[in-house]
């Protein structure tokens, strides 16, 4: 599988975000600078200064508004950080624009310890809301959103763009885009970076009868069945693995009661942590001929 195609995902889940200001900002994706390749990953215009932004996400935002966005896959580093402050000024200075009319925002998966000991370091950094951290200090209003640490109730879009999503979390995430126009990139995005669970989740509603709305059922069966069918392959292979595990797991445990009688729990808890079904079906075979638990103890 390729690299997930994280970008336009955001850029369709930051425009969801602020749905309701819609009508009154302007969205541009990979917004270029220069004839050369220097692009900013979402530039927000605000159309209407009489416009009040309520969005935990825009508390911070001017007239334009510069956002640079960081994968699941990337760390947010400290040259990144410097490198969106430049993109800023350098778009204040093409455009013509004040820089008191800017504001810079970094978006990142989890927490970006290093970068933000060094922000502290120069600048007073607040944590105003949760996944919310202002820097205070700095040419233009800055702040860092984390999405991992954002209200997912409040947030839906952002707190759902990541590879680790559970059954739940996609439920919701799509719950939320059915019947919606304009998040054809974001789902593929959690499609594919998700596809093993993905998988996993359409084999239990196939079995429970559950589906989708017609429109997002077609949406999966027309573009993405590719995905979901790698995913349901993964989960069936994963299904028949730890099959054989719990099976050589009880094997070797009925083995162990008939030999010795009564199981040491922290034996026993041993014996279930493993999950690789050659590995057990090798202790099984050392299990008749250990002759005491303490030697079949130092097998594990």
């Amino acid at each position: 599988m390729g690299r997930t195609s994280w970008h336009p995902a955001f850029a369709q889940a930051i425009e969801n975000e602020l749905e309701e200001s819609k009508d009154a900002l302007t969205f541009e994706t990979e917004h270029q600078l220069t004839t050369e390749p220097l692009r900013i990953d979402v530039l927000i215009i605000q159309k209407r200064k009489d416009v009040v932004i309520k969005k935990n996400i825009a508390q911070i935002f001017r007239e334009h508004n510069v956002i640079e966005y960081k994968s699941p896959e990337d760390a947010v580093t400290i040259e990144a950080y410097h490198k969106v402050h430049c993109y800023s000024r350098l778009y204040a200075s093409l455009n013509k624009v004040d820089i008191a009319d800017m504001s810079v925002t970094v978006v990142a998966t989890h927490r970006p310890r290093k970068l933000l000991g060094f922000l502290k370091s120069r600048y007073t950094v607040v944590n105003v809301q949760p996944g919310i951290y202002t820097v205070e200090g700095d040419t233009s209003p800055t702040q860092i959103l984390v999405t991992a640490e954002l209200p997912e109730e409040e947030n839906i879009w952002l707190t759902s763009l990541r590879n680790d999503l559970t059954e739940e979390q996609i439920d919701r995430v799509l719950a939320a885009a059915d019947g919606r126009e304009g998040v054809d990139a974001y789902l593929y995005a959690i499609v594919e970076a998700n596809a093993e669970t993905m998988g996993e989740q359409f084999m239990r509603r196939k079995k429970e009868g559950v589906i989708f709305s017609e429109k997002l059922d077609a949406f999966f069966r027309d573009k993405y069945s590719p995905l979901i069918a790698q995913g349901e392959a993964i989960g069936v292979t994963k299904g028949k693995v730890e099959g054989k595990a719990e099976a050589g797991r009880e094997i070797i445990l009925e083995s162990l009661r008939e030999k010795f009688g009564k199981v040491p729990k922290n034996i026993e808890r041993a014996i279930n942590q493993m999950n690789d079904p050659i590995a057990l079906k090798s202790l099984a075979v050392r299990t008749a001929s250990c002759k005491t638990l303490d030697e079949f103890a130092t097998e594990l």
